[in-house]
């Protein structure tokens, strides 16, 4: 990445942790750790992370494919690895792989925006490991964040400014929202996407277009349609993000180096920098078992065309709230 990309990104980020300021009192959290290191040498960006009931943690190694299993005591094994395709001439990479969502029973379900055009979409991976792709998404599509409610699975479109909806059984997907406020937005950083992170919180869906810096909320009403956008939060250049049972947002900021608490009301305050350790958080998830239901665990992705000091690592934060259930929806 240019130099010039690199001045943008440390302004804006003093930005953002201005705007994320409160007079509130100071959100209660524990100190940063570190629970995982990967390899940059080996070209492993954890990109986003998701959790069983067992407690092994499933991640998406966005510039090689592979998700990787790590058990509660630390042992990683590769449960699979899906098609990124050959890199087209120029590109810094070939494919990339986004978000992760996970059912009950295990079941993965990857966001996969491919080099190889009939491998892009949406893609199950079974407990075992097996790989199957779900639905396929059109050559300018960018899947990225992914959200599983009620047998169906939403992914945000940071190319195209839509969120696709699809049966996780398969089928052709539909743009279940397709609104101008998810479009990339004029922005100083290359590669800001447009709409990015998506979760629900009941029966509202929260999807963030990260180059506006907005989390917008959609209402579903009762036959299953998005309502109209509706602003949930601005100055947030959000990346992906956890809500916890409360309905505060854990906003990750990629490049910014900062996570973000967005309060239900839309106020917001920093609780992690790039001093607790954060180079390029792009997800965070909540531990799902007795003892982990109050960390909230972030990937730092630390791509190498934003990051400067190439730390690949998951992080984790004590925080007073448990997270959200995902299995209620």
């Amino acid at each position: 990445m240019r130099t010039t990309a690199y001045a943008a990104v440390a302004a804006l980020a003093a930005i953002v942790l201005t705007a994320s300021s409160t007079a509130l009192a100071a959100f209660p959290h524990g100190p940063a750790r570190v629970v995982v290191d990967f390899d940059p040498q080996a070209g492993e960006a954890p990109e986003s992370i998701v959790f069983d009931l067992a407690g092994n943690a499933y991640v998406s190694l966005s510039l090689t494919g592979e998700i990787r299993k790590i058990a509660p005591d630390g042992t990683q094994t590769t449960l699979a690895v899906l098609p990124l395709g050959q890199a087209p001439p120029g590109a810094l990479f070939p494919g990339i792989m986004g978000a992760l969502a996970i059912r009950i029973d295990g079941t993965l379900f990857v966001s996969l925006a491919s080099a190889d055009l009939d491998a892009k979409g949406i893609w199950k991976v079974s407990p075992s490991g097996a790989a199957t792709q779900l639905a396929h998404l059109p050559a300018g599509a960018l899947p990225n964040g992914i959200a599983l409610r009620l047998g169906q699975l939403y992914v945000a479109d940071a190319a195209l400014g839509v969120v696709w909806r699809v049966p996780v059984t398969g089928g052709t997907p539909v743009a279940w929202i397709d609104d101008p406020v998810l479009d990339v937005q004029p922005n100083p950083i290359e590669l800001a996407p447009g709409a990015n992170g998506i979760q629900f919180f009941g029966d509202t869906a929260f999807v963030c277009n990260s180059s506006a810096g907005t989390i917008y909320r959609f209402a579903m009403d009762r036959h299953g349609n998005a309502g109209p956008p509706v602003v949930h939060a601005t100055g947030v250049p959000c990346d992906d993000f956890a809500f916890d049972i409360v309905g505060n947002i854990y906003a990750t900021t990629d490049p910014f180096n900062v996570l973000v608490l967005v309060r239900p009301n839309g106020t917001q305050e920093t609780l992690l920098t790039a001093a607790d350790g954060l180079d390029g958080p792009t997800s965070a998830a909540f531990g799902r078992t007795l003892g982990d239901l109050r960390t909230l665990y972030v990937t730092n992705a630390a791509f190498p065309f934003f990051s400067t000091t190439f730390s690949p690592k998951i992080i984790a934060v004590q925080l007073p709230f448990p997270g959200a259930p995902r299995w209620w929806l």
